[in-house]
């Protein structure tokens, strides 16, 4: 008798921006602000830590408060071009 586990598979969306390659690892949109996302990325392979993106006033929330621009940080394009307006 053969036993096997079947594990569901998992595929990252990534995208190469410049000499980085960012891969969406796990995200969820606000029950409440559609153009808000908690997500986990990958950047160059390095998993950082889940972060709150407001695709709306394009800023980014770290797990400890600080808070970026998109400008300064490129994952947030990313996480964001999932973000339609008008939904």
């Amino acid at each position: 008798m053969w036993l096997m586990t079947l594990t569901p598979a998992r595929a990252a969306f990534c995208r190469q921006v410049e000499d980085r390659r960012i891969c969406i690892i796990n995200i969820e949109r606000s029950a409440n602000n559609y153009w808000q996302y908690q997500a986990a990325v990958s950047i160059n392979g390095v998993k950082q830590p889940a972060a709150s993106y407001d695709c709306r006033d394009r800023l980014i929330t770290d797990p400890d408060g600080t808070m970026s621009s998109f400008r300064s940080r490129k994952d947030g394009n990313i996480v964001c071009s999932l973000y339609r307006r008008g939904r």
